[in-house]
């Protein structure tokens, strides 16, 4: 059953450990950098959704974090992290625009 008081706060935070640890990767900080012409990113928390079905059952019953990596108001970059409902990591997805 789904909890109705779900911490998004603390998923939120969970999504930029594993985003963090993607951009320890001197390679794509680098090209994010290019992207951004050296200015600072923002990690901007995007929504939270909780995914009951799904024709793939790897996602059955998770949390699906968006996260937008953005640079001067434009998105140049995304991040999806997929748990499960004990909030443990299932996959994740980082594509740079």
């Amino acid at each position: 059953m789904l909890e109705e008081n779900i911490d998004t706060e603390n998923l939120f935070k969970l999504s930029a450990e594993y985003v963090n640890n993607i951009l320890k990767d001197e390679e794509i900080l680098q090209e994010l950098k290019e992207s951004c012409e050296n200015e600072n990113m923002q990690l901007i928390n995007k929504n939270i959704s909780y995914i009951l079905y799904d024709k793939n059952e790897l996602f059955k019953n998770s949390y699906k974090i968006e996260v937008s990596i953005e640079c001067k108001m434009k998105s140049i970059g995304s991040y999806i992290l997929y748990l499960d409902k004990d909030q443990n990591f299932i996959d994740e997805f980082f594509v740079i625009n």
